[in-house]
């Protein structure tokens, strides 16, 4: 007993003198409870955790396109959206840049800063309500969380794109096509509303009838004009059954021709070629 109470005793102390506890502004550096020597300015309090260990700074230096590779100083795995709020309004006072990430699906750095810290947004990931029309969720949560939880009140998101395993957060700030594009437009025109944390630390709540320059800036802004932290996504009807048909082509020219007529026709609810 009095050794599981000493290894107890030790670790607790390891992941105490490794929080982090404020930034070395002259030194540009991270201050944790055992380096804490020098002057440096106090981190907010955060109900998530901030990160500086190799490996979390290592998995968010890639990408899906594994072209560019930036590494930050930080990444915040947020407990809260004020956590966010709070870690934004700090790092802008010392000018650190700032990325947002989901799921890491970009594929040319945009998830990615160098030097800066990374908020980790799949750490969101709550449904907060699924009625009639409409789902409020956090922009961690993955589209295919959201469609578990949908299909069983026959409710789904207009468009989802060939991949269902992306943050709403994520794709929202790139567009979001999909097999049902060229019936209900992209994922971004589907969205009802939107709460977005702006480069100034301050939470907008924004809509095509409240503060619609913003709400339309964030949608497919690729996170340059705000994080998204919550989405309010239209729900329609879901089908109850489907009949695929498979077209096998061996020309190009017939190929293109006849996709551009199947999706000007709109004979078809989803196509994917």
């Amino acid at each position: 007993m009095k050794n599981n109470t000493s290894r107890r005793a030790v670790l607790q102390s390891l992941i105490a003198s490794a929080i982090i506890i404020g930034f070395d502004v002259s030194n540009r550096i991270w201050v944790t409870s055992a380096s804490a020597t020098s002057r440096f300015e106090s981190l907010p309090p955060l109900d998530g955790v901030l990160y500086t260990d190799n490996t979390k700074l290592a998995a968010v230096s890639d990408d899906f396109g594994h072209i560019v590779h930036r590494q930050p100083i930080a990444v915040l795995e947020p407990g809260s959206i004020s956590d966010i709020i709070r870690i934004i309004q700090f790092v802008r006072t010392y000018k650190i840049k700032i990325a947002a990430r989901g799921q890491g699906h970009s594929t040319y750095g945009q998830s990615q800063v160098e030097a800066g810290v990374v908020i980790n947004i799949s750490t969101l990931n709550k449904i907060h309500s699924i009625v009639a029309d409409r789902a409020i969720v956090d922009a961690g949560v993955v589209w295919s969380k959201l469609l578990q939880q949908t299909l069983p009140h026959s409710l789904t998101p207009p468009v989802l794109t060939d991949y269902i395993e992306l943050s709403i957060g994520g794709t929202l700030s790139v567009g979001g096509i999909g097999g049902a594009t060229h019936r209900y437009g992209v994922q971004i025109d589907n969205v009802l509303e939107v709460q977005v944390v702006t480069g100034e630390g301050k939470l907008e709540t924004c809509s095509k009838f409240q503060n619609r320059d913003l709400f339309e800036a964030v949608l497919g802004g690729l996170g340059q004009c705000g994080i998204i932290v919550q989405a309010t996504i239209k729900l329609i009807a879901a089908a109850t059954n489907t009949r695929v048909f498979l077209l096998f082509y061996d020309d190009l020219a017939t190929f293109t021709r006849d996709q551009r007529l199947l999706i000007s026709d709109q004979r078809f609810n989803y196509e994917d070629a």
